[in-house]
């Protein structure tokens, strides 16, 4: 049976994703790869141009003809259409293919594709709607545009290594995630662009710096740094495994039975682990009984020693679950082949097994859900890999599609261009009713994707204020709806995490507990485009908040509920922070040196995925109700984005390739050589060498014999001399400063940045300075502060917040609940007898 050349597992006049009828041309490397897969998956149809290295092979001959593990990880459901832009003949059917697009993803070095005639201004002077995102590691402008990145790189000079690893240590997290920040924002950020165009007929152009991208995301880096006067935190945040900044979540080694390690905290409910504690013969903690949780941060270092000496002599996997029956917040760290046998993944039919052209399943298929509750193998002579990012209420509609392979084969231009200009495609052919894109701000340079779009905001602490706070930089009117009972700590607008994680956004306050609550919800809701909650499984629910009483109030609304395991299955109650999900979803596991198990991401870096998965799902059903005219109901699992974002490694554990394991700094997915932090005289910098051209640049300029076997420019023959080639890096990067070793390599082509602490990137980083990145701000509690700014240039501009995070509960009461129907007097009333409090 012969096989289309990029089989999508689907029957394409049945099965529709979000973005079914946007036409994407795909000129991105490494650094692109992962936005535009997001847009596969959402149903666009992705035309790749570009090429990234394969990386690691599979083992089984079929699969591995369409390629390694980047291939089918970044690549599959793509339709294949290589040019040449080096050649008059690339060039003119990139131009072709641009004209005829709605977005274009690319990752060219700044000025080849302005050179060549055929960039964003070239292109949009006929395709006036065409969306451009173009992913550099450092902006198109500035001092730094044309260095080389990698994702090491970018990790390391973004900040993210400023947290991660020891302090002698620097420590890149697994699988790429510099890389997926990017991906997330530029996928957003195109699709939100794309559905202005619908309505404007006015396209963009986003210059969006993975460095910036990085810097802006890192939980706590900035908010130390900026409010050191308020915090009794060091300013400089430093590395320290996995010791959270409040100190109150860690690893902790486990050496009864099978050991192993658990995320271990008090949290949410302190007394809960502490009288468990002292059922079982503890006789140092019951003196904290009974203290309020703020309080017992005071005591937290002891509170944390004494649960380390308590757990020490347990077994891992007893005292992790006893720990989830009892309400506290442990994680047991599993490994990729646990992971895979996650009953819950299974349960929500999470991995897919993707089957290579020439085979089909028993039903004919090529792709088929896992709902098998254990066991890691996949079906014979598949590939196993996470089957979606979120789930949708209209999958098969207007939700996402099935993976599919890498291409088998090239599809050509003119196939591509027939296709694309047949008749309006169904994203293009139903009646444009919604405002995105037509307010603005009064001067057009302001002009945001998302003017006219409003979100009513049901979050709290980091993932889901995250996700607000993009919507609300892309132009969402994004309205934070709190009660001051659970408006404590770092979700009070006096705390500094709260400043740093809400601006672009409006406070109004309502307490669900009073007897007009549900009434004043639904009045605002019906004003709303989209409703989004990050609250445990079942609260929207017990609130009357559920989809379907809320989707009969507003059928166009899109409602995202960002939970922890997902509303359904055996791990639906599973409590589950961002330090928990890092260790049950695979990825502490993973980041870790091979000789150690206890030092994982050293931030919220899930909180961050989990936010941007929210975003990009948000602007996708924004998207397809243009087409349907209805919302839909998105089903997050924040642990299912964990480890979708290590889903390499889950392709890994299931196709032959060497099973992932903790390895350091190596790239998990391609393994180049070198790919490593080295030490200099004072401080770290990072290195990769992914092409041969950097290879010989290298060896040019270290000058050493050690490396001058022809071989070498190969990355087979570098990863059997790998130990001698990071030795003699070594001793070359010791005698130099950071700064320096970073200067040479990037002048000889080699992708090179020093590892920067907040103060660096802050006050000595000059392509932030440059760009306008940090930006001044008069808050009316906080005072003069420093905000960084959205992760990139729109149209060549730096746009400003349009609103600082809130002073006070409820700032804007009168404007938000004045827009839901309410008089002024109704207003004051409310607040007055506590339902707008």
């Amino acid at each position: 049976m012969n096989q289309p050349a990029n089989p999508r597992s689907r029957d394409s006049s049945t099965v529709h994703g979000a973005l079914s009828g946007l036409r994407v041309v795909d000129l991105t490397g490494d650094a692109g790869r992962f936005a535009t897969k997001l847009l596969t998956e959402l149903g666009a149809d992705v035309v790749q141009v570009g090429a990234g290295p394969p990386g690691l092979p599979l083992a089984d001959p079929a699969a591995a003809a369409l390629g390694g593990v980047a291939d089918w990880w970044y690549d599959g459901g793509k339709r294949r259409c290589r040019v040449d832009l080096s050649t008059a003949e690339g060039q003119d059917a990139y131009r072709r293919l641009a004209l005829a697009a709605d977005v274009v993803v690319e990752t060219e070095r700044p000025g080849r594709l302005a050179d060549a005639g055929i960039d964003y201004p070239d292109i949009s002077a006929v395709n006036p709607a065409l969306v451009q995102v173009s992913i550099t590691p450092f902006g198109r402008t500035g001092p730094r545009a044309q260095w080389l990145g990698s994702d090491l790189v970018a990790a390391a000079m973004g900040g993210m290594m400023a947290l991660t690893g020891l302090a002698d240590r620097p420590l890149n997290v697994w699988g790429r995630q510099a890389y997926n920040y990017a991906g997330f924002v530029a996928a957003t950020s195109g699709v939100a662009a794309a559905l202005s165009a619908r309505l404007t007929g006015r396209g963009a152009h986003l210059d969006l710096s993975v460095h910036e991208t990085v810097t802006g995301s890192i939980e706590n880096l900035f908010m130390q740094y900026f409010f050191d006067d308020l915090l009794p935190l060091p300013k400089v945040a430093p590395r320290q495994g996995a010791l959270h900044w409040l100190r109150a979540y860690d690893l902790a080694e486990c050496v009864g039975c099978d050991g192993g390690y658990v995320m271990i905290t008090p949290t949410p409910t302190p007394d809960l682990l502490l009288e468990w504690m002292v059922e079982t013969g503890s006789d140092e903690v019951d003196k904290w009984i009974g203290i309020d949780p703020g309080e017992l941060l005071l005591s937290v270092d002891e509170v944390m020693d004494a649960v380390r000496r308590w757990i020490a002599p347990q077994d891992a996997r007893e005292v992790w679950w006893e720990a989830q029956e009892r309400h506290v917040a442990f994680g047991g760290v599993l490994d990729i082949a646990e992971v895979c046998a996650n009953p819950q993944f299974g349960h929500r039919e999470f991995f897919a097994d993707i089957l290579p052209p020439g085979r089909t399943a028993a039903n004919g298929s090529l792709v088929s859900a896992r709902s098998m509750d254990t066991g890691t193998g996949s079906a014979a002579g598949s590939v196993t890999l996470p089957a979606r990012l979120v789930r949708w209420s209209d999958t098969g509609r207007s939700g996402s599609v099935p993976p599919g392979t890498p291409a088998a084969a090239d599809t050509s231009l003119e196939e591509i261009l027939a296709l694309w200009a047949a008749p309006a495609g169904e994203a293009r052919n139903g009646d444009i009713g919604s405002v995105v894109g037509a307010a603005s701000s009064g001067n057009d340079g302001d002009r945001r994707p998302l003017d006219g779009i409003r979100v009513a905001d049901f979050t709290w602490v980091l993932a889901g204020p995250s996700a607000t706070k993009l919507l609300g930089d892309l132009g969402a009117d994004v309205i934070r709806i709190q009660s001051e009972e659970r408006s404590t700590l770092v979700n009070s607008p006096d705390f500094p995490y709260y400043f740093v994680w809400n601006r672009s956004k409006r406070s109004a306050t309502l307490d669900m507990k009073h007897p007009d609550a549900l009434a004043a919800a639904r009045r605002l809701i019906e004003t709303c485009d989209v409703l989004i909650e990050n609250f445990s499984a079942g609260v929207l629910d017990s609130w009357g908040l559920d989809w379907e009483t809320v989707h009969e109030w507003n059928p166009r609304l899109v409602y995202v509920t960002m939970s922890g395991c997902g509303h359904d299955g055996p791990w639906r109650h599973v409590i589950s922070y961002a330090p928990t999900v890092h260790a049950v979803c695979g990825i502490t596991h993973l980041t870790n040196f091979a000789d150690r198990g206890d030092v994982g991401p050293g931030f919220s870096l899930n909180d961050h995925l989990a936010g941007f998965a929210a975003a990009v799902s948000t602007v996708g059903a924004l998207y397809a109700r243009e087409r349907t005219g209805e919302g839909q109901r998105i089903d997050m699992a924040q642990l299912e984005v964990g480890t979708y974002a290590i889903g390499a490694a889950i392709i890994r554990q299931s196709a032959g390739v060497l099973p992932p394991r903790p390895e350091g700094n190596r790239d998990g997915i391609a393994d180049h050589v070198p790919n490593e932090v080295y030490a200099t005289g004072d401080g770290f910098v990072a290195v990769t060498v992914t092409e041969p051209a950097q290879w010989l640049g290298l060896v040019g300029l270290l000058a050493d014999p050690r490396l001058d076997d022809p071989s070498l420019v190969t990355e087979a023959a570098r990863r059997d001399r790998r130990s001698m080639i990071d030795a003699v890096l070594g001793e070359w990067a010791a005698g130099r400063t950071a700064a320096e070793a970073a200067d040479a390599l990037q002048g000889v082509g080699v992708p090179a940045g020093p590892v920067q602490s907040s103060h660096q990137l802050y006050a000595d980083d000059p392509q932030h300075a440059d760009r306008g990145f940090w930006q001044p701000v008069d808050h009316a509690v906080f005072g003069e502060r420093t905000v960084d700014a959205f992760a990139g240039l729109w149209n060549g501009l730096r746009w400003t917040p349009r609103h600082l995070s809130p002073a006070y509960l409820g700032e804007h009461n009168f404007d938000v609940w004045a827009d839901a129907g309410y008089s002024p007097e109704e207003i004051a009333e409310g607040i007055g007898d506590g339902l707008f409090r």
